[in-house]
């Protein structure tokens, strides 16, 4: 009965979503084509090829590779509808990176073996190496947000003569400890509330290392986004599925329906066959020390990623070039679209004080 019910749903958002797209006005995505720079790749890294979308308005600027979260959420679709992106692209250009697994970069020969966070990093070296090469400079900025902000930091740790500085939002260092956090979190809270249901539903998790599960993890990320852990200013009454995100993906031109298909017949692929290697990992050994200028921007009601593990990880940090944290008192876990006006001053506070020209430009 189960089966027949998620097959009837995964039918159902299939039908809606080509019915969407049929009425999606296709000029909505007319500014692409107005941007200075505007470039899309299918690029080989590693063992499989992999989507980047380069995007900017001045080709002086610096290229700054922002590293998404999820694991495994899409990006490009969202690229032409997030004003915070648009106007961060008039102070760099912007390589947007669909990591492997994810949207564009997800196809059916791809080894499940591969995603592991290691190959990750790998990659992650090889697109700024193949950026670097390809755009003539010899450092870029780097941004991870959430998953992202775990490769970002293993890559800064490993790799600093390739960065100007690295930024993170939502900045992860041990992930089984940030669902230990949550699920405290959530049960403190619905524990005032007298909320039967959250608790009853809690008391169904396993919170031992090795018992801990995807479904667990997505029944607390449900209660986390309610209390106000993942949008600080999140309704009660909002439903934890974005049915506007769902919509941007199943209409977006930037997607053929193949890719469409896929995402609703396998949403959780990459967290599925990263979940081992997620749970085990621990930024504290891993990366303990960045040689580069480092900037947390920190929400001050994160839950889904801690603010308080990613304080302690900074403090603990070792970063001889210099370290900033950044505390956004009115965001959870996405300052640069809870916080526009903050995050936009903090990042033009980066770029004026780390970018000049003669660093960059390889032929000068």
């Amino acid at each position: 009965m189960k089966f027949i019910m998620k097959t009837v749903r995964i039918l159902f958002l299939l039908i809606v979503g080509m019915w969407i797209s049929s009425c999606t006005p296709k000029q909505r995505f007319a500014a692409f084509s107005e941007r200075k720079i505007h470039h899309f790749e299918m690029v080989k890294i590693g063992d499989t090829k992999q989507a980047i979308l380069i995007n900017g308005k001045n080709p002086d600027n610096p290229v700054l590779l922002y590293l998404h979260g999820g694991p495994g959420f899409p990006m490009l679709p969202f690229v032409p509808f997030n004003e915070s992106m648009k106007k961060l692209e008039q102070r760099f250009t912007i390589v947007y990176w669909e990591q492997r697994g994810t949207g564009k970069s997800f196809t059916n020969s791809l080894s499940s073996e591969s995603m592991n966070v290691e190959q990750f990093v790998s990659d992650t070296r090889e697109i700024v190496e193949y950026i670097r090469e390809k755009m003539g400079v010899d450092k870029v900025f780097l941004w991870g947000h959430s998953w992202g902000s775990n490769l970002g930091a293993i890559y800064a740790s490993r790799y600093p003569e390739t960065l100007h500085a690295y930024i993170s939002t939502g900045q992860s260092a041990n992930p089984f400890l940030n669902e230990r956090l949550a699920y405290e979190f959530v049960h403190e809270r619905a524990t005032l509330d007298n909320n039967s249901r959250a608790l009853r539903q809690l008391s169904r998790i396993d919170t031992l290392p090795e018992n801990y599960t995807i479904s667990n993890a997505l029944t607390l990320r449900k209660w986390v986004y309610r209390y106000g852990g993942i949008v600080y200013d999140s309704s009660h009454e909002r439903p934890y599925v974005d049915l506007e995100e769902i919509r941007i993906i199943l209409s977006s031109p930037v997607y053929p329906l193949v890719v469409r298909l896929n995402l609703l017949l396998n949403p959780y692929y990459s967290i599925e066959t990263l979940w081992n290697d997620l749970m085990e990992l621990n930024l504290f050994t891993e990366a303990p020390k960045i040689e580069v200028p480092v900037y947390f921007l920190v929400g001050r009601h994160d839950i889904i990623v801690s603010h308080v593990l990613a304080e302690k990880y900074f403090d603990e940090l070792e970063a001889p070039e210099g370290k900033d944290i950044i505390w956004f008192e009115n965001s959870a876990h996405r300052p640069f679209q809870e916080e526009k006006e903050k995050f936009h001053q903090v990042m033009d506070e980066i770029y004026d004080r780390h970018w000049t020209k003669n660093l960059t430009r390889k032929n000068d």
